[in-house]
């Protein structure tokens, strides 16, 4: 290459590396380095319908809406239009689609099409990068009585979650709630009342984000505005019920109370050992003013709580079992209370091992003497709610000698002494469930087969068999029907998983204590 040839090249490099300094950025680096939308991104959350606009770096912006045809208009000042934004796929609910465009030379226009007004909420988003959020609000759907009732119940839907306030005027009486974030897409409504404590229901958009009712009512009444517990977009509008009787009668084998009221009786009852009493709370509801001076006895008592609840108090007897019903309409409730199955029967639990005395351990650390001990726990408190006795020969990690256990349980008498175990093998494929008595009591091979049977149904194991032997001590020295319940081998991989977990425990102690309960209703009958 000749000297003019290498010069005509160089200059014509230098040139077009100027070009390239002086030429404007491309797409793709102005979204890199500029200020960028770069995309929309539709979002639900709690409910609401709502999108992201995207944004890198500085901007401003306003928002307006517009009718014929109805849309929401966003301008973004000082942003420029990434050239991959995609606008499909964001259609939903009363949002027909959504627009993107370059409105000015400083200014990209977001117009969000709207098969009616709707209010919104427009706040800037934090983070890297950052933008808009825009949460569209949810629609009032429909407003109406759940029932013609003594005690009205109206309703409130919305497309989405709901919060509210309310309010009460007199004169004329109103009951005022305003609820926010919604939108009425209809014209101002009045809705009928049901000619017994609301005369009509006016429902307005009070301003851009809140719906009003008034309620106009024909007296002061008690009552309670909730959202649905099983629908987070449903307000409930509730007059309390009262409660307007309280009975106690005394049966032979124990009781019955009933509890009339003049609306719906909910309420969860909660049993407290410490004090011996039922409790059930019944929220939302208040006591009439005749009950107010007459409802303490020493078997009940009925008390008002704040701000409007009853919390009823009745006292269960020991070895005395209840049980809580309701009528259809939930306007009344019954507890019954009678003698407990098992009331005056001894029962005797001793959990195998304890203390240096671990028995087997399972490859992953199970330790028998543990297991044993939350298994009889267990049990002990279904056969107490079943009205027995119950003691245990260790209540904790000690250790007992066999002829203590046997010395226990004859110093106590009880009718039934069942001593818990779990087995153990060198091959660890022998699973299932054993059961051992003494082969001459007749009284123990019944007890070990109703245990059996009864857990079987419950835990669908594999069973071994009733086994019997003369040599082991508790079976042979103890003065009442005894057995020793294998629950299963903590050597057998698949059956020390089971022993693990408190279901199957739990499977097991309801097994023992309903077979417990079988053999102990056939022996005294």
């Amino acid at each position: 290459m000749n000297r003019s040839a290498n010069r005509k090249r160089m200059v014509f490099i230098f040139a077009f590396s100027m070009l390239l300094l002086l030429s404007p950025l491309t797409g793709a680096e102005k979204e890199i380095n500029g200020n960028t939308l770069l995309k929309v991104v539709h979002t639900t959350e709690k409910g609401k319908l709502s999108y992201n606009l995207i944004i890198s770096g500085d901007f401003t912006y306003r928002a307006f809406l517009l009718e014929q045809p109805e849309r929401l208009v966003i301008d973004l000042t000082g942003v420029d239009l990434a050239a991959s934004l995609s606008t499909a796929g964001l259609a939903d609910g009363p949002i027909k689609g959504v627009r993107v465009s370059r409105f000015e030379q400083n200014i990209v226009r977001v117009v969000f099409d709207l098969e009616y007004l709707i209010g919104y909420k427009l706040e800037r988003s934090s983070g890297a990068p950052g933008g808009l959020r825009l949460e569209f609000n949810t629609i009032l759907k429909d407003v109406g009585f759940r029932s013609a009732s003594v005690a009205p119940e109206i309703y409130v839907d919305t497309t989405g979650p709901v919060q509210y306030k309310t309010d009460f005027l007199m004169n004329p009486h109103r009951l005022i709630i305003d609820v926010w974030d919604v939108t009425l897409t209809s014209p101002a409504l009045t809705i009928p009342g049901n000619d017994d404590w609301v005369k009509t229901i006016r429902v307005s958009q009070f301003d851009p984000q809140t719906i009003r009712l008034v309620l106009d009512i024909k007296e002061p009444r008690n009552c309670v505005v909730t959202v649905d517990e099983s629908n987070p977009g449903r307000l409930l509008i509730k007059t309390i019920p009262e409660v307007v009787a309280a009975s106690w009668t005394q049966t032979a084998d124990g009781g019955q109370l009933v509890i009339k009221g003049t609306g719906t009786l909910a309420g969860e009852p909660f049993y407290d050992p410490k004090t011996g009493k039922l409790y059930i709370t019944i929220p939302h509801t208040k006591l009439s003013t005749e009950l107010e001076a007459a409802a303490a006895g020493e078997v009940f008592q009925l008390t008002a709580k704040s701000p409007s609840a009853v919390q009823v108090e009745l006292a269960i007897p020991q070895g005395c079992q209840y049980l809580v019903r309701w009528t259809q309409d939930r306007k009344e409730l019954t507890v019954q209370v009678q003698n407990a199955p098992l009331f005056g029967m001894v029962v005797l639990l001793d959990p195998g091992h304890g203390g240096a005395d671990s028995g087997a351990i399972s490859s992953r650390g199970l330790r028998e003497k543990d297991l044993n001990l939350a298994v009889a726990v267990r049990l002990k408190h279904k056969l107490e709610a079943l009205g027995a006795e119950v003691l245990l020969t260790r209540e904790d990690d000690r250790y007992l000698w066999l002829y203590d256990r046997v010395a226990i349980a004859n110093r106590v008498g009880g009718a039934v002494f069942l001593s818990i175990h779990a087995n153990n093998h060198g091959n660890r494929q022998i699973h299932g469930l054993e059961v051992w008595h003494h082969p001459e009591r007749e009284g123990s091979a019944a007890l070990a087969s109703a245990l059996s049977t009864a857990v079987l149904a419950r835990t669908n194991q594999y069973f071994r068999g009733i086994m019997s032997s003369k040599h082991l001590v508790l079976p042979r020295e103890a003065e009442m029907p005894t057995v020793i319940f294998e629950m299963g081998f903590i050597s057998n991989q698949e059956e020390e998983k089971l022993l693990r977990t408190e279901d199957f425990q739990d499977k097991i102690a309801e097994g023992l204590s309903q077979g417990l309960l079988t053999y102990l209703e056939n022996s005294s009958s």
